[in-house]
């Protein structure tokens, strides 16, 4: 049985559509929603909303933990130990934000396979990687290595958002880090990218694959680093984040838009055309271009983000009916084919929504 990690700070009728989508692109799921103590909705009022909707897939955590970004991976635990409690039956869970959305059917015959899928990103000194120096002047984390004794070095990065874990080796992760992921970090970033795929690696993690999100953060990075190559020399030292001249640089391309994801890259993952994708399969975070490492599995790819958080978004309003169109298939057959388990046989095509949603507006860029 798989359950799904969701950490939720949002709209209620986000947080719905959300529900819905992953209703019809991994059916046999459970999520179980962690609500942030700072999110603007009450439970009560969460719970009528999804009642409203229909979203009969999901489990809310008693637990509230107060979010923020660096600091979610709390509120992932609070949800490894409700599944660990409420639900033996559970034999991989998934990681997933938000801002997250699923887009291709068959994840759950990909995930039938043993194993564990994340990152291998490995953090070195010297990383492009915007958040290396504070990872590995990370306090905690050298007190958590230490303990663990033999740890695999550098340490080990993993986008949250698509990965997945045996249960059990989650749970026993959860366990080595125990109090050590309330200890604040001298220097915010995403513990949850660090903390979680360094422990397992070094708990010997067998890594069937990659996450199966793809993320608009490795778009930006590849182009952004690139840039860096040729500017380096005139901004100062590589890598350095701390830099006014690059940190400018950095805030003006993201100001651009040019890496968020769109409906053509969506269309894309739906439609698993990996020879189209395959060129930004793997990534290197050394300015020498070294330390490669792989993004993404090419026919391993089923969601995307970000997707805005709001319900009116042209984007998200497209993810939708991929969704609603998922679920039509879906409810004509016979019951015992509706399953997403590789006995249920060929996952459904599906083809793309309504053409007046298939142009970017000026709201996406």
């Amino acid at each position: 049985m798989i359950y799904v990690s969701l950490p939720v700070h949002t709209r209620p009728g986000v947080i719905a559509g959300q529900l819905a989508n992953f209703a019809a692109f991994l059916p046999d799921a459970r999520v179980v929603l962690h609500v942030s103590a700072n999110a603007r909705c009450a439970l009560h009022e969460l719970e009528r909303v999804l009642a409203g909707a229909g979203c009969t897939n999901a489990a809310i955590n008693g637990l509230r933990l107060r979010t923020d970004w660096g600091d979610i991976l709390p509120a992932h635990l609070a949800n490894l130990d409700w599944i660990r409690r409420h639900a033996p039956q559970c034999t991989r869970i998934c990681l997933h934000a938000s801002n997250d959305m699923l887009v291709r059917p068959g994840l759950g015959r990909y995930l039938a396979c043993e194993g564990n899928f994340l990152h291998q990103r490995p953090i070195r000194p010297g990383s492009r990687w915007r958040f290396a120096k504070a990872a590995l002047a990370d306090a905690a984390l050298q007190a958590l290595c230490r303990r663990l004794g033999e740890v695999p070095a550098p340490l080990v990065g993993s986008q949250v958002e698509g990965s997945s874990y045996e249960a059990g080796l989650l749970y026993e992760v959860a366990a080595i880090l125990g109090s050590a992921a309330r200890a604040a970090a001298p220097v915010a970033y995403p513990r949850e990218e660090v903390w979680l795929s360094t422990v397992a690696h070094a708990r010997g993690a067998r890594v069937a694959g990659t996450p199966y999100v793809f993320s608009e953060v490795h778009r930006f990075d590849r182009s952004f680093w690139r840039v860096l190559r040729i500017v380096d020399p005139l901004i100062g030292r590589p890598g350095d984040a701390r830099y006014l001249p690059r940190r400018a640089l950095e805030f003006l391309m993201i100001r651009s838009g040019f890496h968020r994801i769109d409906r053509r890259l969506v269309d894309l993952i739906a439609a698993d055309a990996a020879d189209t994708l395959a060129p930004h399969e793997w990534l290197s975070d050394d300015p020498h271009g070294a330390s490669r490492w792989r993004v993404f599995d090419r026919h391993g790819l089923y969601g995307v983000k970000r997707v805005p958080r709001r319900p009116g978004h042209r984007l998200r309003r497209y993810i939708d009916q991929l969704s609603e169109q998922l679920s039509e298939q879906l409810s004509k057959l016979p019951g015992e084919q509706r399953s997403d388990s590789p006995a249920a046989g060929v996952a459904l095509p599906i083809r793309p929504p309504d053409p007046r949603l298939a142009h970017p507006s000026h709201e996406d860029r």
